[in-house]
């Protein structure tokens, strides 16, 4: 029996939609055309009400019909209306499931395969005529364009997406030059300016089929290794979609895959307060910590089947993954070394630069710092949402940067602010002191004592320049790359 095929040209890219015979979605590449396996919608209430109404505006808009079988066709509309039986022939189900798909391509060419593809083929045609675009359909028997790329690359090469988070996919892949090529892929806009190699904006990435399947057809054929970041999937993200939608894709073509953790998706919130003192989820019926809560109850029920390898970016999130490798976070050292000296001004520039005051503490860290500028002790800068090259400066010129006084944990900001030189200011729980390698120069500081470490670090500056030198040096060993280098060969297969 002759497959309902669809042979999709929009623009230099050439896409096959073919149901799926398991209702699974899936993407594989044959023959140097991307194939995508659409599940067939299950029929629901008002269907062929759907149909209908679409049949009829394109005949209308066309003068294919007359004022009275309008009329009569209008009647009929309002009664397949009060069907409420979830009904649709084979017919009508592909046309709901694929001519969607086709109308959001906007394509030049389709080719169709069989009667029920170009029945579909032909009605996108019609769309495409009341949107004023273009769009010829050819029966597949006139043949159909073939691509000359037929078969993948054995070259290895990495993806890391589709997030990029302080801009990490893209200092990771600069650490892993010398050993395989190495791509981040950054859906999340402009609004922090980190560097990336691929860049889409939210909408592209949700919406956007021809951005998603041109991204698709080029993980198929080039990439051997993905890591997904938060969770979420590289191919487009439908609400509530998680990275195990493209899983088997990648499965079907050999490609592994595992992942990458950054902080509050994996973060269980349950779990942290009961770890951490001063954890940000104290109060269980607050409404971000109910959010976050539901999120991260969804996302673990995926995890528990998961058998990918999974990374953490900061070592407090070992407390929450079972079997989690922890890949430190990376910096450029060079970039951010800084010759102003610290704590040479009388009033030293403190400054705080959270990216979510409500899980770094800011509640705690403002009322302090404001009082103790009022008093002429510091210049407190304080400062949110600003581009990263902006922000890089302002710590380079800062003496003392306090990071967060709630997580238990450090971060990409005291990472930056130890190679700068700077004086480093967090909380940093004793349990997640204890993973580490060697000793963590950040002066520690609670929400109750932060006033106290301020006023000492201001009065005793010899030995708080002392800490400074010592954060710059534990940078260069444990956050210049090297070590993620090291966490990440075993996944890459070593050089």
């Amino acid at each position: 029996m002759t497959q309902p095929d669809l042979r999709v040209v929009a623009g230099a890219q050439t896409i096959v939609l073919r149901p799926s015979a398991t209702r699974e979605s899936s993407k594989e590449l044959v023959d140097g055309t991307l194939v995508v396996h659409v599940p067939m919608r299950h029929p629901q209430v008002g269907d062929r009400h759907k149909v209908a109404l679409l049949d009829l505006k394109a005949d209308v808009a066309h003068g294919r019909v007359g004022r009275f079988e309008q009329l009569v066709r209008r009647a009929w509309l309002k009664v397949l209306k009060l069907d409420r039986r979830p009904r649709a022939s084979k017919a009508q189900q592909l046309e709901l499931t694929v001519g969607g798909l086709i109308d959001r391509l906007q394509p030049d060419v389709v080719y169709a395969q069989d009667p029920a593809a170009l029945s579909v083929a032909t009605r996108a045609a019609d769309r495409a005529k009341l949107q004023k675009r273009a769009l010829k359909v050819v029966h597949q028997d006139a043949g159909a364009p073939r691509q000359q790329s037929a078969t993948r690359t054995d070259e290895r090469r990495l993806l890391i997406g589709p997030v990029n988070s302080a801009g990490q996919a893209w200092l990771w892949a600069k650490a892993l030059e010398q050993v395989l090529p190495t791509e981040a892929l950054s859906t999340a806009g402009a609004k922090y300016e980190f560097a990336a190699h691929r860049t889409a904006t939210a909408e592209q990435y949700k919406a956007d089929l021809r951005w998603q399947y041109d991204l698709a057809a080029y993980v198929l054929s080039e990439v051997s290794h993905v890591l997904f970041e938060a969770g979420r999937p590289l191919f487009g993200q439908l609400p509530g979609q998680l990275w195990t939608a493209d899983v088997p894709t990648l499965d079907k073509a050999g490609i592994k895959h595992g992942l990458i953790f950054h902080g509050s998706e994996i973060r269980d919130p349950a779990r942290h307060r009961e770890l951490f003192a001063h954890s940000p989820f104290q109060d269980p019926a607050d409404e971000f910590t109910q959010r976050l809560q539901a999120a991260n109850d969804a996302l673990r029920r995926h995890l528990t089947s998961y058998e990918g390898p999974v990374f953490v970016t900061t070592p407090d999130l070992l407390d929450f993954v079972d079997h989690g490798t922890w890949l430190p976070l990376t910096v450029d050292v060079h970039a951010l070394a800084s010759d102003q000296p610290v704590l040479e001004r009388e009033r030293p520039v403190v400054l705080h630069a959270p990216s979510s005051g409500a899980l770094k503490g800011s509640a705690h860290v403002d009322p302090v710092l404001t009082e103790l500028d009022a008093l002429g002790l510091i210049t407190y800068q304080r400062v949110e949402g600003v581009k990263h090259a902006e922000l890089a400066e302002l710590v380079k010129a800062a003496d003392i940067v306090v990071d967060q006084l709630a997580l238990g944990s450090y971060g990409v900001l005291a990472c930056e602010a130890m190679a700068a030189g700077r004086v480093t200011v967090g909380h940093v729980a004793d349990r997640v002191r204890a993973q580490l390698p060697t000793e963590l120069p950040i002066a520690e500081a609670t929400p109750g004592d932060l006033r106290d470490v301020i006023e000492r670090l201001v009065t005793e500056r010899e030995t708080a320049r002392k800490l400074a030198d010592s954060g710059s040096a534990y940078v260069r060993d444990l956050h210049d790359g090297r070590s993620a280098v090291a966490a990440l060969l075993p996944f890459l297969g070593g050089r």
